[in-house]
């Protein structure tokens, strides 16, 4: 195997890492603040927590796929900005959504409620490897 068709082959597998891992602070911390101010947020607590949870695990996952994934050489700055031009939207079509089943199908508890984050946000997975691959982090020609 060619270094190209190598860097291919790695690069999908380290974007599943990462985004596994921004996973992992994305819905445990949703979970956690779900638990936590739930009750007091009351209707407001799937969008609260939902940003508060994306918030975190988007600029983690910011600098893994920069330094890790994609290798950036662009500016920190530019690639940063162009990052936040798709997490923000991506955010509220994964909090809009994730409100909307959870009216549709009535759910109440913190578990149904992180299942049906789960369930959207990897509905919005491939779609954001290929925006971050082709524009992101493309490298300038």
């Amino acid at each position: 195997m060619d270094k190209r068709t190598a860097q291919k082959t790695r690069r999908p597998i380290l974007y599943v890492l990462s985004s596994l891992a921004s996973w992992v602070v994305d819905t445990g911390l949703f979970y956690l603040l779900e638990r936590l101010f739930g009750a007091a947020l009351g209707v407001m607590a799937e969008p609260v927590c939902n940003f508060i949870a994306r918030a975190a695990s988007s600029f983690f996952n910011f600098n893994v796929n920069r330094s890790l994934v994609f290798q950036g050489g662009e500016k920190y700055g530019s690639a940063l900005l162009r990052y936040y031009c798709l997490a923000i939207p991506q955010l509220a079509v994964s909090t809009l959504l994730q409100m909307l089943l959870v009216y549709l199908f009535s759910v109440t508890g913190s578990e149904g409620k992180t299942l049906l984050k789960i369930l959207v946000d990897g509905g919005l997975f491939i779609a954001s490897y290929f925006i971050q691959k082709n524009w992101v982090f493309a490298k300038k020609k």
